[in-house]
């Protein structure tokens, strides 16, 4: 297993630093490294290490010394240059790099990351025909990398008659999601490119980065390997937010599945370490409802005795609906609904849930004379509302998150009115433990309902989640959440 971009910074000079990397490298089963560190840098806010010829001579020669106390391992040393149009900037680094008998150079582009993409991949391209380079560095495929293919392309051609390595970056910063990683091995194949690993450590502890993880991708992706996540639970209402998914769930293997922490569009498993394993063949809908369901059975099965039966839910995402369906399965049945723009479909979806759960669930237009109020929504100024509005003694469950720069909250109001609040949409103060044993309750607990229809309330196409799951991007969009 190879780490080829670590960066040493006062190991360069410091032999003993330099030996616990070695050390930590070897820990991690890393028997091939690249030491290395920057050249000149363009921005005045970083500093230069490997720049002063005799800093580089007394980096050399600490690498010899490693080399012969570590003969297992490929220690390989190098400098990561910056690219720059500047003129003086160039010249002088083009002398350091030249100059430094190094074994491999790593050219990057750093300090764009707030320039045009395509400007950006100039830079790149025009690096590959300037510099003398070993490897291009963590080259970084944007969200808007589709639309500039040929310039991609292009690096990856360059790169290939040039006989320059590109390295596949594994560090937060630089790592290509599943679908990039894809195109550029399509790309690596067709220029007959040669690639390799580096985590881009900048301290010891970051050495090997994801480093495995990306291996047992690569093979997969080479090999062309079936899927292992046939499934993936989707929220679109958080997409505004940035999120990156919440859940994968893996094939039916031997009466067993995975949930597994993974972005949408993931197709495989890296490591199964934080994954919660399904002993038997759940429905999907029905592990989809209980992921969301439990958010709020976890805030509302230890407050049950300040809930009354009567009780608002204002907010009818899918954190309002998980809420509603787990009240329901609790026994309230008082259970009023606040929310914008309500649907044919909505109405029937209440009709449904009404009947099978002997409730009297209806909606409302506005906030006032509840003994219960749940605010799922995550807007300051609808939870001013529920404060302006609210009865003295009532109850408030905050399982919104709110994300405005300002809240809108005046404490005062808590001890005038004598109000019960609690939160708990971000599972805080819970532990893991505390989670799988809830969740597994819910699941089995879940059995014995059929959540087709409920599903499918909020879907104003008929028959929606069959359709996507029959599709090729597998996800299930558990709840329609309007953005």
């Amino acid at each position: 297993m190879e780490d080829m971009h670590i960066h040493l910074k006062a190991g360069v000079t410091d032999i003993n630093i330099m030996r616990e990397y070695v050390e930590k490298c070897r820990e991690l089963n890393i028997n091939k490294v690249l030491f290395l560190d920057h050249g000149n840098r363009m921005s005045p806010k970083h500093t230069p290490v490997l720049n002063n010829p005799e800093v580089i001579k007394t980096f050399l020669a600490n690498i010899n010394i490693v080399r012969r106390e570590y003969p297992d391992m490929e220690i390989k040393s190098g400098i990561e240059s910056d690219f720059s149009y500047d003129e003086d900037f160039k010249k002088k680094e083009l002398k350091n790099i030249t100059e430094s008998g190094v074994d491999l150079i790593i050219g990057s582009v750093h300090g764009m990351s707030k320039a045009d993409y395509k400007d950006y991949l100039q830079a790149n391209l025009d690096m590959l025909n300037i510099y003398p380079l070993n490897i291009i560095g963590h080259l970084k495929l944007r969200k808007e990398y589709e639309d500039y293919t040929d310039m991609i392309e292009e690096i990856v051609k360059v790169a290939s008659q040039k006989n320059i390595i590109v390295e596949i970056n594994t560090s937060e910063r630089s790592r290509w999601d599943l679908h990039q990683l894809e195109y550029m091995i399509s790309l690596f194949k067709k220029y007959n490119t040669t690639y390799t690993l580096g985590s881009d450590a900048h301290k010891i502890e970051e050495i090997g980065y994801h480093i495995p993880e990306m291996y047992i991708k690569l093979d997969k992706v080479l090999n062309n390997a079936k899927r292992d996540i046939e499934y993936s639970i989707v929220s679109r209402g958080t997409e505004k937010y940035g999120s990156k998914g919440y859940m994968g769930i893996t094939k039916n293997e031997n009466g067993k599945r995975h949930l597994i922490l993974a972005r949408h569009y993931d197709r495989y498993i890296d490591t199964y370490k934080d994954s919660f394993e399904l002993s038997e063949n759940y429905d999907i809908r029905n592990i989809a409802v209980s992921r969301f369901e439990l958010m709020s059975a976890l805030t509302i099965d230890s407050i049950t005795n300040f809930i009354k039966d009567d009780i608002l839910i204002i907010g009818f995402g899918n954190v309002g609906f998980s809420c509603l369906v787990h009240l329901l399965k609790k026994g309230y049945h008082n259970i009023s609904i606040l929310t914008n723009d309500i649907k044919e479909f909505q109405i029937s979806g209440l009709e449904q849930l009404n009947k099978t759960f002997n409730s009297n669930i209806q909606f409302v237009n506005e906030i006032k004379n509840y003994n219960t109020y749940i605010e799922a929504t995550g807007n300051s100024n609808v939870i001013k509302d529920i404060f302006d509005n609210t009865n003295n003694g009532s109850t408030l469950i905050l399982l919104g998150t709110p994300r405005d720069a300002e809240y809108l909250i005046d404490p005062l109001d808590i001890h005038r009115k004598n109000l019960k609040i609690f939160g708990g949409h971000e599972l805080n103060g819970h532990t893991m433990d505390e989670r799988r044993k809830l969740f597994k309750e819910l699941l089995n607990e879940n059995k014995k309902y059929n959540f087709e229809k409920f599903v499918n309330i909020y879907m104003d196409e008929t028959n929606i989640v069959n359709k996507i799951l029959e599709s090729k991007n597998n996800f299930i969009e558990v709840i329609r959440y309007e953005v």
